[in-house]
């Protein structure tokens, strides 16, 4: 039976909580010493101000018990294996690969951007992928079988564009190739910042939230203000512009392209301005050279600080490692893989990557509206509403079920199930209980798996676990867990309650407010997230009410979602736990 196993069980002390200040700058930005921020309400700090920047790296996004550390060699040896031929080295030269444009010169990289979609003429499409073949000039015209755009409030922060595009090797011509037996999937984000329109300068914004430095919890008109922007892709502005594209593929290994095999490959391309190369658009793997000259310490990253203080200084062929919360960054593709599925692997020095870059677990995540904001939920007219956008979501999650395997296994408590994340986007868009025809056309946003219905509904769980699921799992854990294997991935409440160290992980920031332990650089806490770990711990201090989503009168106010942990362990309240685990 596998555990949650925590690589450190003491706590680190700490007098102050680092921010996501990366989203107020360029994401790769990273002060050399970041001094100390002001707390978040009922949020516990757990950043001691006088790390270095390489023990800041290990407390989010980053691996529990099972971590290994990466380096700019993991990194470049991944490239390698998965790109040997080096033909993918710009996002441009990505997406040409990938079929979303014809060829590089087709690709703008600002701007407003025409997009055809297969579903005609949704929202987010301006198009039929029919029409799009039929013009002669596709500049800035994007292929894709789904296009959405939200803000993912839960776990990073970010305005995501996002598109997914299938590709059935078997018949190109294919109207559907989403639906044939083996696809090739290539899905790409961009990510823009929204901590500008969380303050007052935001017009109607009378009451700012200050998202992400002074709240998890951004409102609807900051979600509203950022998305419109970014769906005119700005560029060149670090308060508005774009910082990142990451590339996912499923697809056979690069050396065997006709291989019916299918795995998780993984791209991240750093996205900015440099004055020092004309003003050009730069769209690489590797870290801009504005990291490596600016005098402005907020566009430079000097140097990764090591655990023993010597200095391992970034050079201009190293491979960009975003920093994604603020509080350091950290080396693909394990960054992602703490929600995506997988571990990293060691890699020996100039490489390889073990098994050609086939990561176990790696899969794509999907759009789960209970996480996300919208301009609006349904506002008539307003093309960007959940509502408006609820046709391509399904599509994209359609598709991402694709990379979810079929088979039921046993999950170590003696049940045969198949993943959470199949159950879930199954359920989300089941015309009626049991239904695998994915006949709904809006996500069911309150589904609960069948291992969480307590006895009243006719399940096995004990009667509250339905809102530990809806209230505390679903806001602060699937997300992660959906992609852990499946004696972690939470799908019932019998493997959310199994053997592990959960409580501790999730529980132990309250305990020791007032008597700090010795720092531990190595401690982990969950939520994994920074982003999410705020919001968690932000509920104890002030309910908050998520927005509404789909067409049932399903809203869900999250209050003291840490007590509510607590009590499904048996503790009552926070204050127990730490009562019996000092």
């Amino acid at each position: 039976m596998k555990t949650v196993k925590s690589a450190a069980k003491t706590w680190l002390a700490s007098v102050s909580v680092l921010v996501l200040a990366s989203l107020l700058v360029p994401v790769c930005a990273m002060a050399q010493n970041a001094g100390p921020f002001p707390t978040i309400n009922g949020v516990p700090q757990v950043v001691n101000p006088q790390e270095n920047e390489f023990q800041r790296q290990t407390h989010f996004l980053t691996f529990i018990g099972s971590f290994i550390p990466e380096s700019a060699n993991s990194i470049a040896a991944y490239y390698a294996t998965i790109d040997p031929y080096n033909t993918k080295p710009t996002f441009p030269q990505w997406l040409k690969n990938a079929g979303f444009i014809s060829n590089v010169n087709d690709w703008n990289p600002s701007g407003p951007q025409k997009i055809a979609c297969d579903l005609g003429t949704a929202a987010g499409c301006d198009m039929t992928s029919a029409q799009y073949r039929a013009l002669g000039n596709h500049h800035g015209i994007i292929l894709t079988d789904s296009h959405a755009i939200v803000l993912n409030a839960a776990d990073l922060g970010f305005v995501r564009n996002q598109f997914i595009r299938c590709v059935d090797p078997a018949n190109l011509n294919s109207t559907s190739p989403c639906k044939a037996p083996n696809p090739i999937l290539y899905t790409y984000l961009e990510n823009y910042p929204v901590a500008f329109f969380a303050t007052s300068t935001t017009p109607g914004n009378s009451n700012p939230s200050g998202f992400p430095v002074n709240s998890g919890y951004p409102n609807q008109i900051e979600a509203a203000a950022a998305i419109n922007s970014a769906i005119n892709r700005p560029l060149g502005d670090g308060n508005t512009a774009r910082f990142a594209d990451v590339a996912f593929e499923w697809a056979p290994p690069a050396t065997n392209l006709t291989s019916s095999t299918r795995f998780g490959q993984l791209y991240a391309y750093e996205v900015g301005t440099d004055a020092i190369v004309g003003g050009n658009v730069t769209e690489t793997l590797n870290f801009r050279l504005q990291d490596l000259t600016s005098t402005d310490p907020k566009h430079r990253i000097i140097n990764f600080v090591k655990g023993d203080g010597s200095t391992n200084p970034i050079i201009a062929t190293d491979k960009f490692a975003p920093n994604l919360d603020g509080i350091g960054n950290k080396y693909h593709p394990g960054n992602c893989l703490t929600c995506h599925g997988g571990a990293p692997a060691f890699v020996p020095s100039g490489g390889p990557y073990p098994r050609a870059g086939n990561i176990s677990g790696f899969r794509f995540l999907p759009l789960d509206n209970t996480n996300l904001l919208f301009t609006s939920d349904h506002a008539p007219g307003d093309p960007l509403s959940r509502a408006s956008q609820e046709a391509q979501i399904k599509e994209y999650n359609l598709a991402v079920l694709r990379t979810v395997p079929t088979g039921a296994e046993n999950d170590g408590t003696g049940a045969t199930r198949v993943a959470h994340l199949r159950e879930v986007i199954t359920g989300w868009y089941a015309s009626f209980d049991g239904d695998q025809s994915f006949g709904r056309s809006t996500q069911k946003s309150d589904f609960i798996p069948k291992g969480w219905r307590d006895v009243t509904h006719g399940g096995t769980a004990p009667v509250g676990a339905e809102d530990v699921y809806l209230k505390v799992v679903g806001p602060s854990c699937r997300s992660c867990h959906f992609n852990r294997e499946l004696s972690l991935d939470f799908g019932t409440y019998a493997n959310f309650h199994q053997e592990s160290d959960l409580q501790q992980l999730a529980l132990i920031p309250a305990c020791k407010q007032n008597n700090p332990d010795p720092p531990d650089p190595g401690a982990k806490f969950m939520p994994l997230a920074f982003l999410t770990f705020n919001r968690f711990w932000q509920t104890q201090a002030q309910s908050r009410t998520l927005p509404p989503n789909g067409d049932s009168p399903f809203t869900v106010t999250l209050d003291h979602e840490v007590d509510k942990l607590a009590a499904d362990f048996g503790f009552g309240s926070v204050n127990g736990y730490c009562a019996t685990n000092p």
